[in-house]
């Protein structure tokens, strides 16, 4: 069998557009760690807690009322078989569809639930915004991914936590805002990325007149596949956040809040791991079969390898930091934070595993894979938060992600036919991966190109 790292094509490239997203989510990171500071002082753990609610509950809608356009998005322009601007056209239709699904259900559960049901003053009815407003967004964002455009997806990325930051600043510097005003500037902030998103594929990905009368069959193929794929997101979700309702529910608002300052910041080790597996979704998806088996096990590994590291410098970093940041009252979120780190390294293998496994059209796959690990989060979360409150979640959460990955390796070893055990371990071969990655960089300050960098390797064989 041909050597990994030669199947793998061209590394300078795929490091490039690996560098380029991880650049994006570092610059959202930062910005959203500033504004989250912002939030949580303003706010506090109670009103902290209802914004979370707020835009957790907000997130479930736009996976269940997107249709998975997104992830079909980036299967379908790669396959060559739609393009941007008959995705782009057939979101409008499924967005006016979300608007009226979200006014409808709103309607329905606030006269059983009460206008306080997300509590501190969060109207429900700003679902009826918050929730359309994401679903065309995050799609628009997924299909510049979708045609590889790195650059054009982080700087729509990265407009969202820029205004949010603005608004915030504005706001604390006048006076404490109200966590409804919170949420109100949070709804523009993703208004503004999916502007800039819609601006960068221009005015041609617009077809008016497949608005007004809807390509319907692009819009059923397009949901019989984000469909298939979108019911795993729904639950690798509700893997990510179902422990925020349930901490809600037994410990209050103010352990919701403490919990989601925990979970913020312990998301900076997927950092690495979401670039790869942005990027790595479209190559792998266009590749032939050979060479995706070959890039990722590569891939995997070294995620898992530098998640690891990172997740050791936060657990020493988390004290110093949590208590001037985000105040005192916000201290039992480094207990929270330690005991999620795990599980989360756990996960940065799984984001690259499920992408392998997307890419070979096996959506279905990924799906039973989290509903493996959602059972473990139901039944963990029911027995220790009950206990140990939030630190039982983080405990639970931790337990889950564990699970998934190891369901995410049984799969993949069952697809490729590969061992599992090469996606997971690092190899001292590997170390080329670093040195070229670290050559690019230099090469780039030093105005050569990646190549020319690697070219003295290359050369020695």
């Amino acid at each position: 069998m041909q050597d990994e790292a030669a199947a793998a094509g061209p590394r300078g490239s795929f490091l490039g557009h690996v560098n380029v997203v991880m650049a994006t989510y570092a610059i959202d990171g930062a910005l959203a760690f500033a504004s989250g500071v912002l939030v949580a002082r303003a706010l506090g753990p109670e009103g902290r807690g209802a914004f979370g609610l707020f835009a957790v509950s907000t997130a479930f809608g736009q996976m269940l009322l997107g249709l998975g356009f997104g992830s079909a998005a980036i299967y379908y322009v790669n396959k060559r078989e739609l393009t941007p601007r008959d995705i782009v056209s057939a979101l409008h239709v499924v967005t006016l569809g979300a608007l009226a699904v979200t006014a409808a259900g709103v309607a329905l559960v606030v006269p059983w639930a009460g206008d306080e049901v997300l509590g501190k003053g969060v109207s429900p009815w700003l679902l009826i915004a918050a929730v359309p407003v994401l679903v065309y967004g995050g799609t628009l964002r997924l299909v510049l991914q979708a045609e590889s455009r790195f650059v054009a997806m982080g700087v729509a990325t990265t407009a969202q936590p820029v205004v949010m930051l603005t608004l915030m600043a504005v706001a604390y510097a006048a006076s404490d805002p109200t966590p409804s005003q919170v949420v109100g500037f949070w709804i523009i902030s993703y208004v503004a990325m999916a502007g800039f998103a819609l601006a960068c594929l221009g005015r041609g990905s617009i077809d008016i007149a497949r608005i007004v009368r809807p390509a319907w069959p692009v819009i059923r193929m397009l949901a019989r596949f984000g469909l298939r794929g979108e019911s795993g997101n729904v639950l690798q979700l509700m893997n990510y956040r179902l422990d925020q309702y349930i901490v809600r529910g037994f410990v209050g608002l103010a352990g919701v809040g403490i919990y989601a300052v925990g979970v913020s910041m312990t998301e900076a080790v997927w950092l690495l791991a979401n670039a790869v597996a942005i990027v790595l979704l479209p190559r792998l998806t266009s590749a032939d079969p050979e060479d995706a088996r070959a890039i990722t096990p590569v891939a995997c590994r070294n995620t898992i390898l530098v998640a690891a590291a990172g997740s050791l410098m936060l657990a020493v970093a988390a004290p110093i930091i949590i208590p001037p940041f985000f105040g005192d009252r916000f201290d039992d979120s480094v207990q929270a934070l330690w005991l999620l780190l795990p599980g989360t390294v756990a996960l940065t293998g799984s984001k690259v595993l499920t992408s392998y496994i997307f890419s070979q059209g096996r959506p279905m796959v990924n799906t039973l894979i989290t509903c493996v690990s959602l059972a473990v989060t139901v039944v963990a979360l029911l027995a220790l938060v009950p206990r140990f409150g939030v630190n039982g979640a983080a405990a639970a959460s931790s337990l889950a992600y564990g699970a998934h990955l190891c369901a995410a390796l049984y799969a993949y070893r069952r697809i490729s036919g590969q061992p599992a055990l090469n996606a997971v371990l690092p190899r001292f071969s590997d170390a080329h991966l670093y040195i070229d990655g670290a050559r690019g960089v230099l090469a780039r300050i030093g105005g050569r190109t990646a190549a020319e960098a690697a070219a003295p390797r290359q050369a020695g064989g």
